[in-house]
């Protein structure tokens, strides 16, 4: 009897947002990066210039890296504030930019003041990143009627000579795109549209002034940019054709994914013409948005290669193959695989599986059905018979995947082309000893055995033993073989486990089901699969058993490593003491060093208190100090004591 399989419950997912963003960032360039050399609007693929800055990416931006100090409204009011030497202004009041200038934020979220507890961000985020971020904040003192009443008042009264694009249609009306307005405060803003040699504002009130100057501001910087907004120049073209016959088909249904960075956009649909396109237009080119279309035929999805735009050119064609069913099991092979062993919980040694299935024909492979009334049985992976805790990750909630006893079955027809399958369970360890062993159903071309080399014993007579593979957390034993014939069940024998070899924390691992949806590919969601399918199956399968075994190495020592890091902020304040004695460092600079050391150390303390987190980066210790908490709790008696007698100390 086959029962679904459920997808797994994700307790930590800092891997898998690591791998998306690696992956959007190695192979679309798609990351914060857009802007570069001093203040330049983006502009799209007919030229035209857009603000800076977005403020709904400037939202995320914020909370992850302001909110602990500036609070989560903006408005300064956090725990950590208390503890600043100076009040932390509200961003959120109504004259809060009343003096202050775009570029005048940029400049302090880039270089920081020190001398406020404000760090420098210029290192750790782009250009378009700070920009985003100057966007919220800038927002933060507006309400959406305002920023509504503003679009009004400018319509009614600066439409008709600077243009609904705030590009002017006057031949001497400035362009109001120009970046010289983030450099200009609203009143500037105010004088320069009131002035004498301004054509008279008709009939505003002295309350619509301020109103009038958002107005103009939203044109070279994008704080009313609230929500995600698909407009541009470029034109998309799909075209969906059948890779068996060759024939174009018409009237078939597409949906476009829309992307900006990691984040879904929207998504556009239709049908395709005689022709078998389909046409979308006013799309952005920035090289920030990616685009993935999709169509269904015989019931099966099938999807594009992702695409971006060019920077010479506004147009693209993505293109979507379908195929007909016919294929027999002969064209079924494992292009790779990858058996991955960690050793976390004690008693058990967990495996994770990665497989790379693929199809050689030019048609569907629709498997087996010796149940009429029972889903088809496509790809099996016959597991061993004692593995308990078996799971695929990343399906969708269809029943795609299904359990035979210890048999992993995807009913999901297998299109030409190739799918990535994770999936992992665990083995029992009985006498310190696990046989690691099951059929491979169809031909494999290589298979490969990673395990971490912390003392155990691999006896694997029928692989060839590779060079170790060398990380950060440690090397990993690595084996091949080559060429396994259909049904062949490689061996591998794990002797000499123990107990202590187990990491001090346990919890569901962040595994990850791989379904390339591209070149056709098919997939049972509609946009992720292309996002994580070009990855790499071995990239993947060595990073998430790097990451995940070096994530427990990492918490295990979190404790002395924080124990140093303490003795070295304790170090560092003696030595920066003596250096102010010896007349080497202003008392200015005395001071700002001398309150960084002392806030990382509470950081420290925090961290110790709550059991958990990796500490201070040991690289931070040598470079300028940069304090950003995560913990909003004010600081504890015994912190208080235990930051005195480390003082003390260093005196």
């Amino acid at each position: 009897m086959c029962i679904p399989l459920k997808r797994i419950s994700m307790k930590r997912s800092s891997l898998r947002i690591f791998m998306l963003t690696l992956f959007l960032a190695a192979s679309f360039g798609v990351g914060m990066n857009a802007l570069t050399g001093g203040v330049a609007l983006a502009q799209d693929g007919g030229g035209a210039q857009k603000p800076v800055g977005k403020a709904y990416r400037g939202e995320t931006i914020f909370q992850q890296r302001c909110a602990s100090c500036h609070g989560e409204k903006g408005d300064g009011d956090s725990p950590l504030a208390d503890q600043l030497p100076d009040t932390l202004p509200d961003f959120t009041a109504a004259d809060y930019v009343a003096d202050k200038t775009p570029q005048e934020l940029f400049d302090v979220i880039t270089q920081g003041r020190m001398e406020q507890m404000m760090p420098p961000w210029g290192d750790e985020l782009s250009e378009e990143a700070r920009w985003d971020a100057v966007a919220y904040i800038w927002s933060l003192h507006l309400t959406p009627d305002q920023i509504d009443q503003s679009q009004q008042v400018y319509e009614q009264r600066c439409a008709s000579c600077h243009g609904s694009s705030g590009a002017s249609v006057e031949a001497d009306a400035p362009d109001l795109r120009d970046p010289k307005w983030l450099t200009a405060t609203d009143g500037e803003i105010i004088a320069a549209s009131t002035s004498e040699g301004h054509p008279q504002v008709a009939d505003i009130r002295e309350a619509d002034l301020p109103l009038l100057a958002n107005a103009v501001r939203r044109f070279s910087l994008g704080f009313d940019q609230a929500e995600v907004q698909v407009e541009g120049a470029g034109d998309l073209t799909i075209l969906v054709k059948n890779g068996t016959s060759g024939e174009i088909l018409a009237d078939q249904p597409v949906r476009l994914f829309i992307f900006e960075q990691e984040r879904f956009a929207d998504m556009r649909e239709g049908r395709t013409d005689e022709e078998g396109r389909i046409h979308f237009t006013g799309l952005p080119t920035n090289p920030t948005w990616t685009y993935v279309a999709e169509t269904s035929y015989q019931d099966l999805t099938y999807h594009s290669e992702p695409g971006q735009f060019t920077p010479d050119s506004d147009r693209i064609e993505l293109i979507v193959s379908v195929y007909d069913p016919g294929a027999t099991i002969d064209a079924v092979s494992i292009e790779r695989a990858h058996w991955l062993v960690d050793l976390t919980t004690p008693g058990f040694v967990d495996v994770g599986e990665v497989y790379v299935f693929a199809n050689a024909s030019d048609r569907v492979y629709a498997g087996e059905r010796p149940d009429p009334n029972a889903a088809p049985r496509v790809l099996e992976i016959p597991l061993p018979e004692d593995a308990i805790h078996i799971n695929v990750e990343g399906q969708t909630e269809d029943g795609r995947f299904q359990l035979d006893g210890t048999t992993v079955i995807d009913t999901q027809p297998l299109a030409p082309g190739a799918i990535q399958i994770f999936l992992r369970y665990a083995l029992p360890v009985v006498d310190g000893r696990v046989e690691l062993s099951h059929p491979l159903p169809y031909y494999t071309r290589m298979l490969n055995l990673l395990a971490p080399d912390i003392g155990i014993t691999v006896e694997a007579p029928d692989w060839q033993e590779d060079e170790p593979i060398a990380t950060q957390g440690g090397d990993f034993l690595n084996y091949t073989i080559l060429d396994l014939p259909a049904g062949a069940a490689p061996k591998a024998v794990i002797t000499g486990i123990t107990d202590q070899m187990a990491a001090h924390t346990a919890g569901d691992e962040p595994q990850q089901i791989i379904d390339r949806g591209a070149a056709p590919g098919i997939s049972g969601s509609p946009y992720f699969p292309w996002v994580l399918g070009a990855l790499g199956v071995l990239l993947l399968g060595v990073s998430v058993a790097i990451g995940w075994r070096q994530h427990k190495q990492t918490e295990a020592a979190a404790p002395a490593r924080r124990e140093e890091q303490k003795k070295a902020l304790a170090r560092q304040i003696a030595a920066l003491d003596d250096a102010f004695e010896a007349g080497e460092l202003s008392r200015a600079h005395y001071d700002e060093q001398r309150n960084l050391l002392k806030l990382q150390l509470i950081a420290l303390l925090r961290e110790e208190r709550d059991g958990g987190g990796e500490g201070v980066p040991e690289t931070a210790l040598a470079q300028t100090p940069k304090i950003h908490p995560e913990e909003d709790a004010p600081l504890s008696e015994q912190e208080a004591s235990e930051v005195s007698r480390d003082d003390d100390a260093a005196d």
